[in-house]
């Protein structure tokens, strides 16, 4: 088993106090901190806020306009009724893909111990919207505070790496045409894959967000498609251990979910166990929330930011787990609702209204109006 040299961490007990009596783990994984694994086993929740990104990461570069990369914040809450942020989710990916082929892309997510800054620890959503947006500016107009504060976190031990099992690039990637996704899976070029690491990965020269080289003894947890029609009607993931490779849980979702209907409904993706019901969530409940104020509803419209709210029930689950779980999450962003399910859309024919997407076998359906343009 190798081992993780972290170096230059701070103890998150230290940044925050309100992580400061929480029990460190009896003992390491892979050399990751044992007060890290000593939150996730005693949260009872997690909080995912997907930060707001409107502005293109750069005008005047090649490609032009690209996406600016995802960002999550995660909090903790050791009870149902309080919270408070510990770690960050970083998306690391090439601009080409990015610009070309997003959601679909391939990605590494470098997760991170959160460091405070002036004006973190905010929760109103028009707090949210407003200091992602002026950091989305500040990114844009290459504002010194941003920079400073995306250099901090550059400094900071990358603690796990979620892993996108490829996906599609620009046609002179080295990874093209190995994955065709959103589309019924029958077999595992259609299959859509994630995989969660200890510690850091070397990305591949030629391709951001490409490992050249998965360290397999350093994996934590497994999250796939199954081929066989991946559920029928609703999304489904399997999810699996690090000791044998079986499955530890499974998640399914709704039947519709996306488009108009986000503005007004929360969507529940269950995780369960391998042989309980569908639905059952006796292991946990991932929750996609509805917007709660007229902030949040306006970014709901003009955005792809989400917020997600993990709720467990078990409490046998290791650390390890827990992070299989989060990666599950975040896979499930990217896709089904990070671009995949908008609620408009303008063509030549006319303007599309989208209602709700519902999943067929693996690729998204749309239930939709079309307002003609004559």
């Amino acid at each position: 088993m190798s081992i993780i040299q972290m170096k230059e961490y701070q103890p998150i007990g230290i940044a925050n106090p309100y992580f400061s009596g929480v029990a460190a783990a009896s003992s390491s994984v892979h050399g990751l901190p044992t007060d890290v694994l000593g939150i996730l086993q005693a949260s009872k929740k997690l909080t995912i806020r997907q930060h707001v990104k409107i502005l293109p990461k750069s005008c005047c570069s090649c490609p032009p306009c690209s996406p600016q990369e995802n960002t999550y914040s995660v909090f903790a809450g050791l009870t149902m009724d309080s919270e408070a942020e510990f770690l960050r989710i970083d998306e690391v990916s090439d601009d080409w893909s990015r610009c070309c082929c997003k959601p679909y892309h391939s990605v590494k997510l470098e997760v991170r111990a959160v460091i405070p800054v002036p004006g973190s620890g905010q929760h109103s959503d028009y707090q949210h919207f407003s200091n992602d947006t002026a950091n989305s500016w500040g990114s844009l107009t290459k504002n010194d505070r941003v920079k400073a504060i995306t250099d901090a976190y550059k400094k900071s031990p990358v603690l796990f790496t979620f892993v996108r099992d490829f996906g599609q690039s620009c046609c002179w990637a080295p990874s093209c045409c190995k994955k065709c996704l959103s589309t019924f899976v029958c077999m595992e070029w259609c299959q859509d894959r994630m995989m969660v690491f200890a510690g850091p990965l070397e990305d591949d020269p030629k391709e951001l967000g490409t490992p050249f080289y998965l360290p397999m003894d350093r994996v934590l947890g497994n999250i796939e498609q199954p081929s066989n029609m991946c559920g029928y009607c609703h999304p489904y993931l399997d999810l699996k251990d690090r000791k044998d490779g079986t499955n530890f849980a499974k998640m399914d979702g709704p039947c519709i979910f996306g488009g108009w209907s986000e503005c007004c409904c929360d969507f529940r993706f269950a995780v369960s166990q391998p042989s309980s019901d569908k639905g059952a969530g006796d292991i946990a409940v991932i929750t996609k929330k509805k917007p709660q104020s007229l902030t949040g509803a306006f970014a709901e419209l003009v955005t792809n930011a989400d917020n997600y709210v993990i709720s467990f029930n078990s409490d046998t689950m290791t650390a390890s787990q827990k992070v299989t779980i989060l990666a599950a999450q975040v896979f499930t962003d990217y896709m089904i609702f990070d671009g995949n399910t908008e609620k408009c859309e303008s063509k030549e024919e006319g303007i599309y209204c989208y209602f709700w997407y519902c999943m067929l076998a693996g690729a998204l359906c749309p239930c939709y109006i079309l307002i003609p343009k004559q």
